[in-house]
Parts: C-alpha cells; sequence; structure tokens
C-alpha cells in the first residue's frame, strides 16, 4: 500500500474553548479554536418517515474536509462523550461531522485506500489521520469509503470457541479515532492480522443544508422607510421560533392569543416551503386546521429530513391589516 504521510505534532489543551496548536517542520505556531455549538445551531434532522433526502449531497472534497478537521474535548460528560477524549470535529459550524457505521472492508487484494496525517507526532498517539486516496474498483471504493473521511473505529468478527449447539462468534473493537498515522496503519493492518474483512466506523465531513428565509413584518409595525422584508439564513435542523429572535426577528403580536408551549405569540403564516417543516403535530394539527398556513414557531422544525429550499412566512400576524 502506498501512504502519504505529513508529519505535524499536535498539542491537545483542555479548557472552555479547546485550543490546539500545530507545530509545523518550519516552526510556525498556528493556535486553532474547535468551534462552539452556537445556540441557534443543531444537528441536521434525518429520519426515514418523510422527504428524506440522501446525505451524501452534502459531502465535501478532499481539500475542504482536510481544512476542516480538527480535534475537540470536552470537560463534562454528556449522553454522546466522555469527558477528556479527544473526538473529531468540525472547524466551523457551516460543516458537520456525520457518523456513518459498520462499512465491510475486505483485506483481499488491499484495502485499496491512502491515507494522509494532518496531525500527529504526539508520545501518546494523538492526532489526525484521513483517507486521501481511494483507489476506483478497490475494496475501499466498494464499501463507499470517500477521500476525506476519517476512521473511527474497526471492528472485527472472530469465531470463538465451539459450544455444544453453535459456534460462537468474538466481536473485537478497537478506536482509531484521533490517532496518529501509525496508529491508524498498525490497527488497519494488524488488528487483527488474519480477519478478512474489517468493520470501519467512518467519520465524514458534510456541509450544513440551510434555509434561506424571507421573513415579513406587518408594514404597521415599521417606521417610515423601513423595509417589512428581512433575509434570513438558517440551519436545518433548527427550531424556527429560537433561529428567528437569535436574528433579531421580534415576535410581538399583542392581537393574538399567546402559545399554549411558550406562552408568547409565535404564530407564523408559511406561504412557501411548507414541505421543508417538520409534520404538525397532532395538537399542532387540531388547533390549526381552520388556518392550515399557521404553524406554531416553538414547535417547528426547518429543514426537516436536512432538506435545503426557501422559505417565506409573516409574523405577528394579528397586526398585518
Amino acid at each position: 500500500m502506498n501512504i502519504e504521510k505529513k508529519i505535524i505534532s499536535l498539542l491537545i489543551s483542555i479548557s472552555g474553548v479547546n485550543a490546539f496548536t500545530l507545530h509545523h517542520h518550519k516552526h510556525r505556531h498556528t493556535t486553532l479554536f474547535s468551534s462552539p455549538a452556537d445556540s441557534d445551531f443543531q444537528k441536521p434532522i434525518g429520519v426515514n418517515d418523510r422527504n428524506v433526502v440522501d446525505a451524501n449531497r452534502y459531502n465535501v472534497d478532499l481539500d475542504t474536509a482536510a481544512d476542516m478537521w480538527t480535534a475537540s474535548v470536552q470537560e463534562q460528560r454528556n449522553a454522546e462523550r466522555e469527558a477528556g477524549i479527544a473526538y473529531m470535529d468540525s472547524k466551523s459550524k457551516d460543516y458537520f461531522v456525520d457518523d456513518i457505521p459498520q462499512l465491510a472492508v475486505s483485506r483481499d487484494g488491499g484495502m485499496g485506500l491512502e491515507l494522509l496525517e494532518l496531525a500527529g507526532g504526539r508520545s501518546d498517539g494523538l492526532g489526525i489521520t484521513i483517507v486521501s486516496v481511494v483507489k476506483e474498483g478497490g475494496n475501499a471504493a466498494k464499501a463507499g469509503i470517500l477521500p476525506g473521511d476519517a476512521i473511527g473505529s474497526i471492528t472485527v468478527l472472530e469465531k470463538g470457541e465451539q459450544s455444544a449447539t453453535m459456534d460462537e462468534t468474538v466481536q473485537r473493537t478497537r478506536n482509531v479515532e484521533c490517532r496518529d498515522f501509525d496508529g491508524t496503519m498498525d490497527a488497519l493492518a494488524n488488528f487483527p492480522g488474519d480477519a478478512e474483512v474489517v468493520y470501519l466506523d467512518i467519520k465524514r465531513m458534510r456541509r450544513w443544508p440551510k434555509i434561506q428565509v424571507t421573513v415579513e413584518y406587518p408594514p404597521s409595525q415599521c417606521a417610515e422607510g423601513v423595509d417589512n422584508v428581512k433575509k434570513l439564513e438558517l440551519f436545518a435542523g433548527e427550531n424556527l421560533k429560537a433561529a428567528l429572535q437569535n436574528r433579531g426577528i421580534i415576535l410581538d403580536d399583542p392581537g393574538q392569543p399567546k402559545c399554549d408551549f411558550c406562552g408568547s405569540a409565535c404564530y407564523v403564516s408559511i406561504s412557501k416551503g411548507k414541505h421543508l417543516l417538520n409534520p404538525m403535530g397532532l395538537t399542532e394539527e387540531k388547533r390549526m386546521k381552520k388556518n392550515p398556513t399557521v404553524r406554531l414557531s416553538c414547535k417547528t422544525i426547518v429543514g426537516y429530513n436536512m432538506q435545503e429550499g426557501e422559505i417565506s412566512l409573516r409574523v405577528n400576524l394579528g397586526q398585518f391589516n
């Protein structure tokens, strides 16, 4: 296997904002900060009941992925991650890391991929290593691996001791997320050496799908000469009410009853792009039976199922003549 290797040492400090100092071979120093999630930013929702978009349409090329990959750590444990454990992350909130589990890759004839080390050289083996080349027609290409992907873990299935009734299968997994070139290469080649097929959990860099939103205010709420139409860009997966307010849209409608869920006048009227929103819940559907274009913004998700497109809506409905 031909291997392209670029050596950069990586220093990780665990703090409120994670800082990574890359020591280049020319002794230049650059500090990178992993981008924390903003309050108006959520991971795209992809479920299987309506208008599912193929997430691969948001893939990025190798150069973009290489520029965006970084490593992050967090001080406190949550439902997804342990504290103090490095994980692959994006430098920009315009991109996100998607998990693609259990891609089966045959070792017969070679895996057909090349690796690029973006950061490494530490004594503890931490680093950033990605796939730089996937050979056409090779085993990695057949499994669906793309240039720019990072390998999160490697799993093999082995036959255990034979019982009286069946052969037991033992699953062994090795984590290689945020490992340097040598650690990743060793796992691919030697974990374990006689396994014909390995199952790779892949981390893939993708751009966030976005929604272009046109918001119309009642003219009566705008001063003379002020445009009552505002243009916004939202991320797929955002809550509509929170996204509007975080971008400066004022929901002020004394003529409307308060929403039972959020306690404010959060009603909006959708004139374009209704298919880009999540389906109404049963309670909302009953309440809006006579007003099918009206949504409770506090219960509305834009870019449902990772869709992109355009939405037009009105706010503060009671103030329109």
